[in-house]
Protein backbone atom coordinates (compact mmCIF):
# COMPACT_ATOMS: atom_id res chain seq x y z
CA UNK A 1 0.00 0.00 0.00
CA UNK A 2 2.81 2.42 0.93
CA UNK A 3 4.54 1.99 -2.44
CA UNK A 4 1.13 2.89 -4.33
CA UNK A 5 0.50 6.07 -2.35
CA UNK A 6 0.36 9.04 -4.69
CA UNK A 7 3.13 11.95 -5.62
CA UNK A 8 0.26 14.15 -4.49
CA UNK A 9 -0.57 12.89 -1.24
CA UNK A 10 3.04 12.27 -0.04
CA UNK A 11 3.69 15.92 -0.75
CA UNK A 12 1.02 17.25 0.66
CA UNK A 13 1.88 15.78 3.78
CA UNK A 14 3.53 17.61 6.82
CA UNK A 15 6.32 16.42 8.92
CA UNK A 16 4.23 16.43 11.75
CA UNK A 17 1.83 14.01 9.72
CA UNK A 18 4.30 11.94 8.65
CA UNK A 19 5.54 11.62 12.04
CA UNK A 20 2.36 10.58 13.10
CA UNK A 21 2.39 7.64 10.65
CA UNK A 22 5.71 6.65 12.66
CA UNK A 23 4.19 6.91 15.40
CA UNK A 24 1.81 3.56 15.08
CA UNK A 25 3.79 1.14 13.75
CA UNK A 26 7.75 1.91 12.81
CA UNK A 27 8.61 -1.14 10.38
CA UNK A 28 4.99 -0.63 8.79
CA UNK A 29 5.44 2.96 7.50
CA UNK A 30 9.25 3.02 6.99
CA UNK A 31 8.52 2.45 2.91
CA UNK A 32 6.10 5.64 3.13
CA UNK A 33 8.45 7.90 4.66
CA UNK A 34 11.40 6.44 2.31
CA UNK A 35 8.80 6.76 -0.65
CA UNK A 36 8.54 10.55 0.32
CA UNK A 37 12.20 11.10 0.78
CA UNK A 38 12.89 9.47 -2.64
CA UNK A 39 9.88 12.12 -4.38
CA UNK A 40 12.26 15.03 -2.85
CA UNK A 41 10.19 15.58 0.05
CA UNK A 42 12.42 17.82 2.38
CA UNK A 43 10.23 17.33 5.30
CA UNK A 44 10.28 13.19 4.80
CA UNK A 45 14.27 13.51 3.80
CA UNK A 46 15.00 15.14 7.21
CA UNK A 47 12.70 12.43 9.17
CA UNK A 48 13.44 9.73 7.33
CA UNK A 49 17.19 10.42 8.35
CA UNK A 50 16.05 10.85 12.15
CA UNK A 51 14.74 7.26 11.54
CA UNK A 52 17.80 6.01 9.76
CA UNK A 53 19.90 7.65 13.02
CA UNK A 54 17.62 5.92 15.49
CA UNK A 55 17.03 2.53 14.05
CA UNK A 56 13.02 3.43 14.02
CA UNK A 57 11.33 0.77 11.61
CA UNK A 58 14.79 0.59 9.59
CA UNK A 59 18.33 -0.76 10.48
CA UNK A 60 20.32 2.12 12.16
CA UNK A 61 22.39 3.86 9.60
CA UNK A 62 24.22 6.82 10.41
CA UNK A 63 26.07 7.78 7.79
CA UNK A 64 22.90 7.31 5.34
CA UNK A 65 21.30 9.06 7.95
CA UNK A 66 24.23 12.13 7.28
CA UNK A 67 23.34 12.03 3.17
CA UNK A 68 19.51 12.25 4.25
CA UNK A 69 20.25 14.99 6.25
CA UNK A 70 22.71 17.02 3.44
CA UNK A 71 20.31 16.36 0.66
CA UNK A 72 17.11 17.96 2.52
CA UNK A 73 19.77 20.68 3.46
CA UNK A 74 20.94 21.16 0.43
CA UNK A 75 17.04 21.55 -1.18
CA UNK A 76 17.12 24.14 1.29
CA UNK A 77 15.17 22.69 4.63
CA UNK A 78 16.48 24.37 7.82
CA UNK A 79 16.18 21.62 9.75
CA UNK A 80 18.12 19.77 7.36
CA UNK A 81 20.68 22.50 7.88
CA UNK A 82 20.23 22.22 11.71
CA UNK A 83 20.61 18.26 11.56
CA UNK A 84 24.01 18.35 9.56
CA UNK A 85 25.04 20.46 11.89
CA UNK A 86 24.05 18.12 14.63
CA UNK A 87 25.80 15.14 12.74
CA UNK A 88 29.21 17.26 12.63
CA UNK A 89 28.78 18.13 16.04
CA UNK A 90 28.47 14.89 17.93
CA UNK A 91 29.89 12.98 15.26
CA UNK A 92 26.92 11.24 13.85
CA UNK A 93 27.88 8.94 10.60
CA UNK A 94 30.32 12.03 9.69
CA UNK A 95 33.82 13.00 12.14
CA UNK A 96 32.76 15.57 14.60
CA UNK A 97 33.83 19.11 12.83
CA UNK A 98 32.78 21.91 15.30
CA UNK A 99 33.51 24.33 13.35
CA UNK A 100 31.52 22.93 10.51
CA UNK A 101 28.40 22.30 13.05
CA UNK A 102 28.82 26.13 14.14
CA UNK A 103 28.96 27.01 10.33
CA UNK A 104 25.42 25.04 9.78
CA UNK A 105 23.73 25.97 13.25
CA UNK A 106 24.58 29.70 12.40
CA UNK A 107 23.30 29.25 8.95
CA UNK A 108 19.72 27.99 10.29
CA UNK A 109 19.60 30.32 13.63
CA UNK A 110 19.84 33.66 11.44
CA UNK A 111 17.03 32.34 9.28
CA UNK A 112 14.96 31.91 12.92
CA UNK A 113 15.06 28.07 13.02
CA UNK A 114 14.69 27.91 16.65
CA UNK A 115 16.44 24.63 17.50
CA UNK A 116 19.61 25.84 15.86
CA UNK A 117 19.07 28.76 17.71
CA UNK A 118 19.85 26.81 20.69
CA UNK A 119 22.09 24.46 19.34
CA UNK A 120 24.55 27.18 18.67
CA UNK A 121 23.94 28.76 22.12
CA UNK A 122 25.11 25.51 23.64
CA UNK A 123 28.11 24.92 21.53
CA UNK A 124 28.95 28.34 22.32
CA UNK A 125 28.51 27.82 25.73
CA UNK A 126 30.90 24.56 25.50
CA UNK A 127 33.49 26.72 23.17
CA UNK A 128 36.84 27.55 24.98
CA UNK A 129 36.49 31.12 24.74
CA UNK A 130 32.94 30.95 26.72
CA UNK A 131 34.18 33.21 29.28
CA UNK A 132 35.62 35.81 27.64
CA UNK A 133 32.62 36.74 25.23
CA UNK A 134 29.44 34.74 26.90
CA UNK A 135 26.91 37.03 25.49
CA UNK A 136 27.40 35.47 21.96
CA UNK A 137 25.25 32.32 23.57
CA UNK A 138 23.54 34.37 25.80
CA UNK A 139 22.06 36.12 22.54
CA UNK A 140 20.89 32.98 20.70
CA UNK A 141 19.54 31.39 24.02
CA UNK A 142 17.47 34.55 24.47
CA UNK A 143 15.74 34.75 20.54
CA UNK A 144 15.13 31.10 20.95
CA UNK A 145 13.63 31.29 24.58
CA UNK A 146 11.69 34.23 22.89
CA UNK A 147 10.21 31.95 20.27
CA UNK A 148 8.91 30.12 22.82
CA UNK A 149 11.89 27.35 23.55
CA UNK A 150 11.80 25.76 26.81
CA UNK A 151 15.22 24.53 26.86
CA UNK A 152 16.71 28.26 25.90
CA UNK A 153 14.30 29.68 28.66
CA UNK A 154 16.27 27.33 30.85
CA UNK A 155 19.84 28.42 29.68
CA UNK A 156 18.70 32.23 29.89
CA UNK A 157 17.68 31.63 33.70
CA UNK A 158 21.58 29.37 34.11
CA UNK A 159 22.96 32.89 32.77
CA UNK A 160 21.00 35.37 34.94
CA UNK A 161 21.19 33.22 38.04
CA UNK A 162 24.86 32.80 37.83
CA UNK A 163 25.93 36.50 36.17
CA UNK A 164 27.45 35.32 33.15
CA UNK A 165 28.13 38.12 30.76
CA UNK A 166 25.63 40.83 32.90
CA UNK A 167 25.02 41.59 36.79
CA UNK A 168 23.36 38.40 37.97
CA UNK A 169 19.62 38.74 38.64
CA UNK A 170 17.84 35.76 41.03
CA UNK A 171 14.17 37.29 40.28
CA UNK A 172 14.57 37.09 36.70
CA UNK A 173 16.28 33.73 37.06
CA UNK A 174 13.52 31.83 38.50
CA UNK A 175 11.37 33.88 36.17
CA UNK A 176 12.75 32.28 33.50
CA UNK A 177 12.91 28.61 35.10
CA UNK A 178 9.25 28.75 35.92
CA UNK A 179 8.41 29.37 32.06
CA UNK A 180 11.12 26.45 31.48
CA UNK A 181 9.02 24.06 33.73
CA UNK A 182 5.90 24.96 32.58
CA UNK A 183 7.16 24.58 28.70
CA UNK A 184 7.81 20.71 29.99
CA UNK A 185 11.54 20.85 30.34
CA UNK A 186 12.99 18.74 32.59
CA UNK A 187 16.06 21.28 33.14
CA UNK A 188 13.90 23.58 34.00
CA UNK A 189 11.61 22.03 36.58
CA UNK A 190 14.73 21.28 38.37
CA UNK A 191 16.16 24.24 38.38
CA UNK A 192 12.98 25.99 39.44
CA UNK A 193 12.55 23.59 42.25
CA UNK A 194 16.03 23.93 43.64
CA UNK A 195 14.97 28.14 43.56
CA UNK A 196 11.93 27.40 45.16
CA UNK A 197 13.24 24.73 47.47
CA UNK A 198 15.66 28.19 48.57
CA UNK A 199 12.88 30.22 49.48
CA UNK A 200 11.38 27.90 51.36
CA UNK A 201 8.35 26.66 49.46
CA UNK A 202 9.27 22.70 49.99
CA UNK A 203 6.24 21.27 48.92
CA UNK A 204 5.81 23.15 45.35
CA UNK A 205 9.79 21.72 45.16
CA UNK A 206 9.36 18.88 46.05
CA UNK A 207 6.52 18.55 43.28
CA UNK A 208 9.01 19.72 40.38
CA UNK A 209 11.82 17.82 41.67
CA UNK A 210 9.69 14.79 41.11
CA UNK A 211 8.26 15.81 37.77
CA UNK A 212 11.88 16.26 36.68
CA UNK A 213 13.29 13.47 37.45
CA UNK A 214 10.14 11.23 35.48
CA UNK A 215 11.51 12.68 32.00
CA UNK A 216 14.87 13.44 32.36
CA UNK A 217 17.60 11.41 30.90
CA UNK A 218 19.75 8.77 33.20
CA UNK A 219 23.12 11.38 32.97
CA UNK A 220 20.83 13.89 34.63
CA UNK A 221 19.08 11.53 36.76
CA UNK A 222 22.32 10.62 38.70
CA UNK A 223 23.42 14.08 38.80
CA UNK A 224 20.32 15.19 40.98
CA UNK A 225 20.18 12.28 42.99
CA UNK A 226 23.82 13.51 44.10
CA UNK A 227 22.31 17.11 44.83
CA UNK A 228 19.22 15.80 46.10
CA UNK A 229 20.95 13.80 49.13
CA UNK A 230 23.67 16.76 50.02
CA UNK A 231 20.70 18.65 51.67
CA UNK A 232 20.09 16.19 54.04
CA UNK A 233 16.40 16.29 53.79
CA UNK A 234 14.54 12.88 54.04
CA UNK A 235 12.07 13.84 51.22
CA UNK A 236 14.93 14.66 49.20
CA UNK A 237 16.52 11.60 49.79
CA UNK A 238 13.35 10.02 48.89
CA UNK A 239 13.53 11.99 45.37
CA UNK A 240 16.87 10.78 44.86
CA UNK A 241 16.11 7.17 45.48
CA UNK A 242 13.98 7.95 42.46
CA UNK A 243 15.88 9.24 40.36
CA UNK A 244 18.53 6.67 40.30
CA UNK A 245 15.67 4.02 40.06
CA UNK A 246 14.58 6.26 37.18
CA UNK A 247 18.16 5.95 35.33
CA UNK A 248 18.73 2.24 35.88
CA UNK A 249 15.18 1.70 34.18
CA UNK A 250 16.24 3.94 31.19
CA UNK A 251 19.89 2.01 30.94
CA UNK A 252 18.34 -1.33 31.10
CA UNK A 253 15.72 -0.12 28.19
CA UNK A 254 18.03 0.93 26.25
CA UNK A 255 20.82 -2.37 26.87
CA UNK A 256 17.87 -4.34 26.14
CA UNK A 257 17.51 -2.52 22.58
CA UNK A 258 20.84 -2.58 21.40
CA UNK A 259 20.86 -6.20 22.09
CA UNK A 260 17.51 -6.93 19.90
CA UNK A 261 19.43 -4.87 17.39
CA UNK A 262 22.50 -6.65 17.46
CA UNK A 263 20.44 -9.87 17.11
CA UNK A 264 18.78 -8.51 14.55
CA UNK A 265 22.21 -7.28 12.60
CA UNK A 266 23.48 -11.20 13.31
CA UNK A 267 20.25 -12.58 11.95
CA UNK A 268 20.39 -10.63 8.88
CA UNK A 269 24.14 -11.40 8.53
CA UNK A 270 23.31 -15.46 9.25
CA UNK A 271 20.64 -14.88 5.93
CA UNK A 272 23.16 -13.49 3.90
CA UNK A 273 25.40 -15.84 4.58
CA UNK A 274 23.53 -18.84 3.67
CA UNK A 275 22.15 -16.93 0.73
CA UNK A 276 25.54 -16.81 -0.44
CA UNK A 277 26.03 -20.22 0.53
CA UNK A 278 23.19 -21.36 -1.68
CA UNK A 279 24.61 -20.13 -4.78
CA UNK A 280 27.36 -22.44 -4.62
CA UNK A 281 25.73 -26.04 -3.36
CA UNK A 282 24.65 -28.03 -5.91
CA UNK A 283 20.68 -27.78 -7.14
CA UNK A 284 18.22 -31.00 -6.80
CA UNK A 285 16.64 -32.13 -10.22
Amino acid sequence: MNERISYSALKGMSADELRAELSAEPARSAALVRAAAHNGIRSAQVVYGQMLLDGTGVARDPQAAYRWFVIAADAGSLDGVNMVGRCHELGWGVPRDLEEAGRRYRAAAVEGHVWAQFNLGTLLVNADDFAADPARALHWFVRAARRGHPKAMAMVGRFLEQGWGRPADPAAARRWYRRAALGGDYRGQFDYARTRYADGAAEEAIAWFARSIETAVPDFCRLAAEGLRASGDPALDALADRAVERADEAERVRADALAREALAQAEAARRARRRGLARWLPQRT
